[in-house]
């Protein structure tokens, strides 16, 4: 192995995105083996991770129009061309197999190139814990569907994942991985309880669609916000709003800017997050996270910190029922669109009333997440064969 690619969505503001990024490269830490980021945006990308990087489609093509079937031609055949260039191609974590919002001639259309090219090339394709959810078009699960079954190696993020591949018709074993973010070590301390329940932390990560979110939307979804903000400032709890992509900047400030309207002393602070590093170091101090943002709740569990769900799919769903005590999993998974606040506010009540047992119980699993992913790593680096260099004779 000389050198290796890494295809995604990367490159876009996403943090968990750009964090599963960084757990694949460190497959190569040491090696000497030279990675390449097939990503959407790979200028952003080769700053922010060092590395060299080209883009998913063709730079040169045409994009509008009747000239844009010669656009896709031209994004088929650079593909081909990057596969050829490498000597394997991996595929870290995300939830790109997700077909909720997806359009067949975009991701789904790359990725089903990314595969025919690496079977008539005969370089490996490695998907390494991604997340699958069987929804979408019949088109994008079809794409879907061609790409897991000619993957040399495929593992899922969790259980629903498993089930969701089946559904897809794709009659293969994949293992269940945790995702590759995970990996990460604690950046943070356990936090100190304090006294009685007068002073807890606790953080509340906001979302915004983006493009695909209309005003109306985005206005329900703020104003929802801001009343489970005030409620858990009622409960005297200090909060402090995260963000889990740099779309949601603006919504963030905005809840807290309401917040301060109504109450100017209101213990409420803004974290403006720019990776999930980040995130984790904005977590530190807290007793729990409700968040909708998947690796917003990755980000608090690998710092032992107890999470309850908003969330829009059922891979937030899937991680809650993982790292709450048994049987209270179902329980803290709410929609981000019709949670009661109230029942939110009682979930974090109780996660505080217990929290050391809470954390400990977090903390547990997340090591053996971890674990779970370094294991992972070991068995694709002796498959692919790169082995960490000799240290050099003085």
């Amino acid at each position: 192995m000389r050198r290796v690619a890494f295809f995604g969505e990367t490159g876009i503001g996403n943090h968990g995105n750009d964090a599963s990024l960084a757990a694949g490269l460190a497959l190569l830490d040491g090696t000497g083996v030279r990675p390449l980021a097939v990503a959407q945006l790979p200028a952003v990308v080769a700053a922010e991770h060092g590395v060299e990087a080209v883009e998913i489609r063709c730079p040169s093509g045409p994009r509008h129009g009747l000239s844009s079937l010669a656009g896709r031609v031209a994004d088929v055949l650079h593909l081909g061309r990057t596969v050829r260039s490498v000597d394997a191609v991996v595929v870290p974590g995300t939830g790109i197999f997700e077909g909720q919002g997806q359009r067949p001639r975009g991701i789904p259309f790359s990725l089903f190139w990314l595969a025919a090219w690496a079977r008539l090339h005969r370089r490996p394709l490695l998907l390494l814990s991604v997340g699958v959810d069987g929804q979408g078009s019949p088109g994008v699960r079809w794409f879907f569907a061609r790409t897991l079954a000619w993957a040399d190696v495929v593992t899922v993020r969790d259980d629903g994942s498993a089930r969701a591949l089946a559904a897809l018709g794709v009659r293969r074993a994949a293992a269940v991985v945790p995702d590759l973010v995970l990996r990460r070590d604690p950046v943070t301390a356990p936090p100190a309880r304090g006294t009685g329940e007068t002073d807890p932390l606790v953080a509340v990560g906001v979302m915004d669609w983006g493009g695909t979110e209309r005003d109306a939307d985005r206005e329900r979804c703020t104003g929802r916000a801001v009343v489970l903000v005030r409620a858990l400032l009622g409960t005297g709890a200090r909060v402090r709003v995260v963000t889990g992509e740099e779309l949601d900047l603006r919504v963030a400030r905005e809840v807290v800017r309401r917040v301060r309207a109504g109450d100017p002393g209101a213990a409420v602070e803004l974290s403006e997050a720019r990776t999930v590093e980040d995130v984790a170091h904005a977590l530190g101090g807290c007793h729990a996270l409700v968040a909708a943002r998947y690796h917003n709740l990755v980000a608090a569990v690998g710092e032992g910190v107890p999470v309850v769900a908003t969330g829009y799919g059922p891979k937030q769903a899937s991680l809650v029922a993982h790292y709450a005590p048994p049987g209270q999993g179902a329980e803290r998974s709410h929609d981000r669109d019709t949670f009661d606040p109230a029942a939110v506010v009682a979930q974090v009540r109780d996660i505080l009333a217990d929290h050391d047992a809470e954390s400990a119980h977090v903390r547990a699993v997340a090591d053996a997440d971890r674990a779970a992913v370094r294991a992972q790593e070991d068995r694709v680096r002796q498959l692919l064969g790169i082995r960490a260099r000799e240290p050099a004779t003085p």
